[in-house]
């Protein structure tokens, strides 16, 4: 009789083990993909990060080259327009200095206005190119922001890996009591007591519905006693 016990006992508590470690290895296996996934995202975002920087300055040069150095048909006939007025303003100054004039009311061949205007529409035009830097400015803090956001999954690992540790601490715990006793602890009656206890002390740590959910997928026994 005390060996049918025995033998009941030992068939429960493999049944169990088994489950538990199964448990067990999800977690972990949890853990392991989400810090793959985080250290993916943080690699794809330094990547990207790179790439946008690149094209942030070569877009910065084009348009620097195409304002000064190699300028479209409009940009040129802007830059053109100021440079004339520039000249004939320079000229002016020089004329009047060497006829020892007043140089208080110095003129130029466009009026004021014009000269306003033409600024206004080089500077539109600059501002327009440097919006297309702005864009790639937007791009950067996006995969900022969404390394960022992987970065946070720090705490979600540390807080399963945690649960794994204490897990195990119990379970430890546990198989001492029963072992000290082999003989007359080792039956279902006294292995059931000590599963329970370690089920409930598991499953109290969960705090995420996910976690929750796949441990009642190892043991539905906890749900339905609840």
């Amino acid at each position: 009789m005390a060996d049918e016990s025995l033998k009941g006992g030992s068939s429960y508590l493999i049944d169990f083990l088994e489950h538990f470690s199964a448990l067990m290895e999800y977690q972990l296996n949890h853990i392991r993909g989400t810090m793959e996934g985080t250290v993916d995202t943080v690699m794809e975002g330094v990547k990207n990060i790179s790439s946008i920087t690149e094209q942030k300055r070569k877009a910065a040069e084009d348009a620097l080259e195409q304002a000064y150095f190699n300028p479209d048909a409009e940009t040129q006939v802007l830059v053109d327009g100021l440079q004339k007025m520039i000249d004939d303003l320079f000229d002016e100054v020089k004329d009047k200095f060497e006829k020892g004039e007043d140089l208080s009311a110095l003129t130029t061949a466009d009026p004021e206005v014009l000269l306003q205007n033409r600024l206004k529409r080089f500077d539109s035009k600059f501002m327009r190119d440097m919006r297309n830097v702005k864009s790639l400015d937007d791009d950067l803090q996006n995969f900022l922001l969404g390394m960022i956001g992987a970065l946070s999954s720090e705490d979600v690992i540390a807080q399963r890996l945690d649960h794994v540790i204490m897990a195990l601490k119990v379970l430890q715990t546990g198989l001492n009591y029963v072992l000290i006793d082999y003989d007359n602890r080792c039956n279902i009656g006294e292995l059931e007591k000590v599963t329970t206890d370690i089920k409930n002390y598991t499953f109290r740590q969960y705090t995420t519905e996910d976690e929750k959910n796949e441990f009642l997928t190892y043991f539905p026994d906890l749900k339905k006693s609840s």
